[in-house]
């Protein structure tokens, strides 16, 4: 087995990227393109491990190094990685996904093998300075292999995910939910589609101005402090190089005589597991619509029928709102490894 230990701000695109990414359905916040945007925008330096055998990528791994020097308002240093810190093991864009993948490990999610692999190879990289590993978006199926010895597991959010499969139509959707919920979305589909100052459409993301969707996305971003630290802003680089992605689309509102974006989603495509990924709206006192969050599952929800996708990943937060529009919530747990 081969470990290759990549910066994104430096290295470039390996020749097997896309066929991995092709391979392991990462979507596109894994294109290098993206990856190399982000990693220039983070408060830490941004790993991307793959493991390759024969030649041939089984596995790939994306981190965060966090040392004593890492800062809450301070970008990753170009130079000096920092003798002692922890990886943070995640998904390089949406954390409803794990930031692993490891080829034919279905049993346990891979988390056996991102301990027994990963672990050594980037403490060959780092040294003994590497104390720590925090995994997230554990699944069921792997809590067993992070039981024990110096681990310590929680529960953190569930991931609403919702099939679509059994849905020919947004109306075969809604008539599914309880009646209180399918009544409230009844008034709020046609209340919008009474309105002719609005219109919604679906359109790829290279079709959308970036910087548009950057603003809308900070008016979003800064209702959530909910967490220790604060993630920061959109970016209009990191948005651009996303949409840009050819599986990348955006549900966008936008007001019918001006043209003006009020609100907007991101969706990232897949075969089998798309992703609603942004969300983001102009709030009353600026121009936005009362129930256009609500408006927008909906909208996912046809578009997720009419490209024949089998089920749609809503995230996380706000759970019991999710499930009540028919998403299973699947549990999750992130787990705490000390190295010694």
């Amino acid at each position: 087995m081969v470990i290759e230990v990549l910066d994104p701000r430096r290295d470039p695109e390996p020749a097997y990227w896309r066929p991995l990414r092709a391979k392991a359905g990462l979507r596109a916040d894994w294109s290098w393109e993206v990856l190399t945007t982000q990693a220039w925008a983070a408060r830490t330096e941004q790993p991307v491990t793959v493991l390759l055998e024969d030649g041939e990528p089984r596995g790939v791994v994306s981190s965060a190094w966090v040392t004593g020097l890492t800062r809450r308002h301070r970008f990753a240093r170009p130079k000096g990685r920092g003798r002692v810190g922890g990886l943070d093991v995640r998904a390089p864009g949406s954390g409803a996904m794990p930031g692993w993948w490891f080829d034919g490990t279905d049993e346990d999610g891979g988390v056996g093998m991102l301990l027994d692999s990963f672990v050594p190879a980037m403490r060959a990289e780092l040294g003994f300075g590497l104390r720590a590993l925090l995994v997230r978006q554990v699944g069921e199926s792997g809590v067993d292999s992070v039981r024990g010895g110096l681990k310590m597991v929680r529960r953190t959010e569930d991931v609403a995910v919702l099939d679509v499969s059994p849905f020919s139509s947004r109306d075969d959707w809604m008539n599914s939910l309880a009646r209180k919920r399918k009544q409230n979305l009844r008034k709020i589909f046609r209340t919008f589609e009474a309105d002719p100052s609005i219109g919604v459409r679906v359109r790829p993301g290279a079709e959308v101005d970036p910087v548009e969707i950057a603003e809308l996305l900070r008016h979003n971003e800064t209702k959530h402090h909910d967490v220790p630290i604060v993630p920061l802003p959109a970016f209009v680089g990191y948005v651009s190089a996303l949409l840009r992605q050819p599986d990348v689309h955006v549900i966008e509102y936008r007001e019918t005589a001006t043209g003006r974006a009020i609100a907007v989603a991101t969706l990232l495509d897949h075969p089998t597991l798309p992703i609603a990924r942004h969300w983001a709206a102009l709030p009353p006192e600026l121009g936005g619509r009362p129930n256009l969050y609500f408006h927008f599952y909906g909208e996912t929800v046809r578009w997720a029928v009419e490209t024949g996708r089998t089920r749609v990943v809503f995230g996380k937060k706000m759970s019991e709102m999710k499930a009540s529009l028919g998403a299973h919530l699947v549990p999750q747990y992130a787990a705490a490894v000390a190295l010694l």
